[in-house]
């Protein structure tokens, strides 16, 4: 068949590979050979997508029926095996979509993908980690059937990190410029005095070219137990006092970037490990790229704050961070 000509060097590559492979009613008659592949390195964090490529081919011509992946715990909304393969063109070098599945389905732990003219295919499956799966090991079973045997593997453990990342999220001086850990919400001023929240406030946005002094300020988080000259023009909310301990420090990290091919990685040994001098409760003159240690005045949680954006003409820095929760 035409359309799996661009999937006879899988063949060779999964023949040749069989002693990786880990087979279900395994004999010299099974026809079924397969090797699985995870995209990506990063560590594993609820609500990201994992994504694994099944590669599945039958030496003998014999139709592939259906895909089977069985996770060990369920995965959340998004979870599923795309009814699209992807291949390289070889004749100009484009990855291109092929439909290989009539028809797929998720229910609780199992995905299905139903086959049609297929005798090799790389089958994507996509795996959306859940709220449930944080702090444990999570595993996965991919099996490819036909209408007279099947084939197996499993994947290697996985651990859910403990770490939480909330991305998109904005501060503005003088405006939206209070922010909570606990909540992982931007306030004004006004908003934290009304609703009686001024303990929860870990840090203070607030954006000046010198401060008093002369020295350079530009964009800066100041703990609200800071000096005021810190702190001006924003003031401070009446009853927040928390003396949050706050580092710059410049760590690459893909998945709190907006943009480009993520290859390095705060992970939560890095937060664990996490060392302040005890002094430090401000940091300031943060640009695009750069990033802030965090320790909470409780000491329930950690972070790592990235700078994705900052704006001097709007006094806003736009940001995304990674928490650990210590207690």
């Amino acid at each position: 068949m035409e359309k799996n000509k661009c999937f006879l060097w899988l063949l060779l590559l999964i023949g040749a590979m069989g002693v990786l492979t880990s087979c279900e009613d395994e004999n010299e008659d099974n026809p079924l050979r397969n090797d699985l592949l995870k995209k990506g390195v990063e560590p594993v964090l609820v609500g990201n997508t994992l994504e694994f490529a099944y590669a599945i081919g039958s030496t003998d011509g014999t139709p592939i029926k259906a895909v089977e992946v069985t996770a060990s715990c369920p995965g959340a909304a998004g979870t599923g095996i795309s009814k699209h393969s992807i291949y390289t063109n070889h004749d100009n070098g484009n990855e291109e979509e092929m439909l290989i599945a009539s028809e797929t389905s998720t229910e609780g732990a199992v995905s299905k993908a139903y086959l049609v003219d297929t005798v090799a295919a790389t089958v994507r499956y996509f795996y959306v980690v859940p709220e449930e799966a944080k702090g444990k090991r999570i595993r996965f079973n991919f099996r490819a059937i036909t209408e007279n045997t099947s084939v197996s593997m499993s994947s290697p453990e996985y651990t859910v990190s403990s770490v939480e990342i909330f991305k998109n999220l904005a501060l503005r001086s003088g405006e939206r410029c209070c922010f909570s850990l606990e909540t992982m919400q931007s306030y004004t001023v006004e908003q934290v005095e009304q609703l009686g929240i001024a303990d929860k406030i870990d840090f203070i946005y607030t954006f000046k070219p010198t401060m008093g002094s002369g020295w350079t300020f530009n964009h800066g988080l100041v703990s609200p137990s800071n000096e005021k000259g810190y702190l001006y023009p924003v003031e401070i909310p009446s009853g927040a006092a928390n003396r949050t301990l706050l580092e710059r420090r410049v760590w690459p990290d893909g998945q709190l970037k907006t943009s480009g091919v993520p290859t390095v990685y705060v992970d939560e040994m890095d937060l664990r490990n996490l060392t302040f001098d005890g002094v430090t409760t401000h940091a300031y003159d943060l640009g695009q790229d750069q990033g802030v240690a965090i320790k909470t005045h409780d000491g329930k949680y950690v972070a790592y704050l990235y700078i994705n954006e900052t704006s001097s003409n709007l006094k806003q820095m736009k940001f995304a961070i990674k928490r650990l929760t210590l207690k």
